[in-house]
Formats: structure tokens, sequence, C-alpha cells
């Protein structure tokens, strides 16, 4: 699901990535501790990174 990143997993704080979560009562927690894999942990790496750059595009449009 995509939320706001807290840090997990190493995904950059504030940005909206796809985790996987929990849902209960309304709330949502990013389910914490599964193992990533050298090729999961590079692909999650350049996401951050394209999301990154995005953001900091759509940002500067605003200005």
């Amino acid at each position: 699901m995509g939320v706001y990143s807290d840090g997990s997993y190493n995904v950059p704080a504030g940005l909206i990535y796809s985790f996987p979560v929990t849902c209960r009562n309304g709330e949502w927690t990013i389910v914490q501790g599964l193992s990533i894999n050298e090729f999961s942990r590079k692909k999650l790496d350049l996401t951050a990174e394209e999301l990154t750059e995005e953001k900091a595009l759509a940002y500067s449009c605003l200005s």
C-alpha cells in the first residue's frame, strides 16, 4: 500500500512509498522485520532515489 514512509527499510522519511502494511480499526502500520535480499534492496533504493528526485522536481515547480 502506498503510505508515508517513516524511514522503514531505509526508505527516506516523508516519501509516499509502497510498503507491506496491516490495517486494523482504520489505522495502518508498516510491517517490520521482513528480510530483504540484495536484488530487492537495489530495487528499493533505486525506487526511493527516483521518488526523491520527482518530489524535488514537483516542489521546484511550486516555487
